[in-house]
Parts: structure tokens; sequence; C-alpha cells
């Protein structure tokens, strides 16, 4: 096999020396049990020999980790297992692990199936396959690309980021040059011992969104305070066009208002965004943090351009959703919420919606919470939940969204209007089937149909479902209150 650190007996004698400075690998004793834990992970013990004097064991234990990645990264586990700093062993080896020598006629037999290829997101692919671990240059195309990480050390899970790099680029190619690709890497895998940790990793490829660039979010939470009609409003912002998978929400000012006045206060957080992102941000999302009892706040219908003749609907110019602040303060509720989220990132043809009091024979009935609680904590594959009411004070709504937060339903439906004209109802139940075919573009979808609302003719502008929608839409992996944890799209979910 090619040496994994090119060989080279400098690259041996050097890292021998780090291993020399592990107490636990200077006694005989502590020495076969690291094989031995070893061994464990790699399934067969490594082929290192014990010898009376400890340095030649160093030097054959270095000389076979520098073979084989998996073989390090066992050495490592072991290490760890002896309280060593392996962090400082990792920092120690880092520049003796080069990437492997892939064979001359491999690569050139790889060049042709990735000539052409430049995906857009490109910049974020070469990221995930370096493990955001260093910072990675633009590249033109995928080729570029392999060639600029050939020259980078492996990742933590032991793969050579180039063999990460044809993976990810191969879960955006044709169907016919993926499956190529893959067959490649294949090979590559094998003959490095990396079979394993590959396919694992086709896994992640397989199921990770595409990330999201131009994306910029404006974060509203809306507090009440003891006096009545008065909140504390308080907002975050996110835009890092360089790493468009990560999410570091950064808290701006909080300023007591009323209900009156937030519309105001929005209007100016949303022009200074405006101003600071003018350039690179191709879409704004504005996101509600709402309690339980304010989820029917008309934010949704709020305005911009307040001090002009005519004003603008900032649902229009702005992607607009609600979020829950009882569901991101209940930890209890995370664990289906964050199951049902992944399912709708990952594979959004196979959720679905249910429509309360819809027309289908698989849609729950109206009245009948605890069925639909039963309903929901049986199905996981539900992603939206179209309410039959909106959910304001102990009506239906309120129950209905309350269980469906419960049992993790990340996006929520509803007409703003508290009608009892089931007519009119159905009317939009057949605009909501038609938005909710595909869960993944739902935010987009549901702007449009608001768009669609405000230009259509004077006459049935305010009859338009797009003009009462709401949406809920909740993704956990986006918090933005300091008591949860901020893990970040990259770390399992996109911004989606």
């Amino acid at each position: 096999m090619t040496a994994y650190g090119g060989g080279g007996l400098g690259l041996v004698r050097e890292f021998a020396e780090a291993l020399g400075r592990c107490a636990s690998l200077q006694e005989r004793g502590s020495r076969a049990l690291c094989l031995r834990l070893m061994a464990k992970d790699l399934g067969a013990p490594p082929p290192v020999r014990e010898y009376d004097v400890a340095h030649y064991f160093l030097l054959e234990l270095a000389s076979v980790c520098l073979e084989n990645p998996r073989t390090m990264r066992a050495l490592l586990e072991a290490l760890r297992a002896f309280n060593e700093d392996v962090d400082e062993i990792r920092a120690l080896t880092d520049d003796l692990l080069a990437d492997p020598a892939l064979p001359v006629d491999e690569v050139l037999s790889l060049r042709p199936l990735l000539d052409g290829l430049a995906p857009p997101n490109l910049p974020a692919l070469c990221r995930r396959a370096v493990a955001d671990l260093r910072p990675v240059p633009p590249y033109p195309d995928a080729w570029s690309a392999f060639e600029g990480l050939s020259r980078l050390n492996a990742r933590p899970d032991g793969l050579p980021p180039t063999l990460a790099l044809v993976e990810y680029v191969a879960a955006e190619a044709p169907h016919d040059r993926g499956f190529t690709l893959r067959a490649w890497n294949d090979a590559q895998a094998q003959a490095l011992s990396l079979l394993t940790e590959l396919r694992s990793l086709r896994q992640q490829a397989a199921y990770a969104s595409s990330p999201e660039p131009g994306n910029a979010y404006l974060v509203v939470r809306l507090l009440r305070r003891e006096e009545p009609g008065r909140y504390l409003l308080t907002s975050w912002r996110h835009y890092d066009p360089d790493a468009p998978d990560s999410w570091r929400p950064r808290q701006e000012e909080s300023v007591e208002v009323t209900a009156a006045e937030a519309e105001r206060e929005v209007e100016r957080l949303v022009f200074a965004a405006d101003e600071d992102w003018a350039r690179d941000a191709d879409r704004i999302h504005v996101e509600f943090l709402l309690g339980a009892d304010d989820l029917t706040l008309p934010v949704h219908r709020f305005r911009t351009e307040l001090d002009s003749d005519p004003v603008s609907y900032l649902s229009v110019g702005y992607c607009v959703v609600v979020r829950s602040l009882q569901r991101s303060r209940t930890p209890r509720w995370y664990r289906p919420w964050r199951q049902r989220w992944a399912a709708v990132r990952d594979t959004p043809e196979l959720t679905r919606p249910l429509v309360v009091g819809g027309g289908r024979a698989e849609d729950p009935r109206r009245g009948d919470v605890s069925g639909l609680d039963a309903r929901l904590k049986g199905d996981r594959s539900v992603g939206c939940l179209v309410l039959s009411r909106p959910p304001e004070g102990a009506g239906e709504g309120a129950q209905e969204a309350l269980v469906a937060l419960r049992c993790g339903v990340p996006a929520l439906l509803w007409d703003s209007r508290d009608t009892r004209d089931l007519s009119t109802r159905q009317d939009v139940v057949q605009y909501d089937n038609a938005l909710l075919r595909d869960l993944s573009g739902l935010r987009e979808a549901v702007t449009e149909l608001r768009t669609e609302a405000h230009g259509g003719s004077l006459n049935g502008r305010d009859d338009h479902p797009g003009h009462h929608l709401v949406l809920l839409w909740d993704d956990p992996t986006r918090p933005v209150e300091s008591s949860q944890p901020l893990t970040g799209p990259d770390q399992g979910v996109d911004g989606r």
C-alpha cells in the first residue's frame, strides 16, 4: 500500500518521538493493552510486534499508523482511553498526515469524470469535504477543487478530503456520472481500508440538503410584559455568505413596544438589514418568535414604507413566518421536533400534510383532539398540519396547534379569519393542498401566494386566501435564545 504519510523514515521517526511522550506507551503491559484496545476498533490486532526496547516498538507502531489512517484513528482512540492528551498528539502529527498518494492512473481516470462539473454550492461542498477544519480557497470547478484538496491532511474520520469531495460532488451530479464517481471512490477507499468510513459519509452526502447561499435571517421575538398590550421586542440577525451552512445569530437591542408600535419597529429593523445586506443577500427571511397566546398577532400583515403612500406589505417583499416560543422553551418536546424536521429536510418527498377537517379519508376529524394526538404520535411522516381554526384562546385551533407542537410537527398552516363558513374553508384547503406537494419549498410557495393576493384585483383581494394565510415554520437547528445550544445546519440540519 502507498504510505498514508508518503512514507519516509524522517516522518516515522518524528511521529515515534511524539508517541514517546505518552506515559501509557512506556511500559510493556500498557503497550499490550493499547494494542488490544486498537484491535477492538479494527476488528483484528494491528501488525505491531513487541520489543524489549520501547523505542523500537514505537518506531514500528508509528510506521504502521502512517500507512493506514484507520489504524491511526484506532491508536488515537486507545490513547484517549488512557487519558492521554490526544489533542496534543493530533496537533503534533497533523503535518505528518498527508493525503494518500493515489496511483497516477487512477487520478487520470477521475479527471474526465470531474471535468465540466461546477456545482453552484462547490465552496460549501469543499468545506464539508475538509470537515470545516480549515479555510478552503474558492475553486472554479470540481477538478480544480480535487487538485487543491489533494494537498490537505486527512479528516478526523480518516478519509482524505479528496475522496470526501468526490462523494459530495457525486451526490450533486447527474445520475450516470454520480454512479461512476461513487464506483471510483469505492475502489480507492477499498485500497486504503476506508470503505466503511466512505459508506458512512455516503449516507450523509445523500441526505444532506443543499446549502442556502444568499439567505439572510431577521428573527423578531415579541415577549409579553406585565402591562397588557405591551411587549419586549428583541431581534437577532444572521447572514454569513462564506459559511451558508452555519447559524450564528447576533442579538440586537431590545425595546418595549405596544402591538401597534411593533409594526414600525419591525420596519426599522428590516430597513437596517436591507441596507447592510443590499449587495449580496438574495432573500431576507423575517421570522416572528411568538408565545402561545400571540400566534394570532397579524404579523403576516405588517407593512413597510409607513410614511409614504402607498405603503408596502412586509410579506410581499420578504419571506415571513412565525415560530413557537413555547416549543423553543420546552426541551421535552425537542426529540420528536428534531426527528420530524430531519425528515422534512432530508426526504421531503416522503413527508406529507394533514388537513384537520379536510376532505381526504386520512385527514383527522374536527373536534377530536385526542384522536389527532394519537394520529400524530403514530405517524412520523406528517410534516405539516393545516389547522381548522386560528390558534387563539382555548378554541379548536389552539388545541390542535398545541398537540402538533408537542408531537414535533415543524410546519403549521391556518387561515387567520375565524370564519364559520366551511365552503370558504374548503377553498383554502384546495390552495393548501397545492402548496403542500413539496414541503421543502413551503415558505417560498406561501410567499408567492401572498404576492399573488396583493397583486390581484381590488374587488377580490381581501378574499384571496394568500392575504390571510399564516405559516408557522419551526426549524429546531436555528435557535436564538442563549438557553438553547446554538448548533447550525452544518451539524445535521440546513437552514431550511
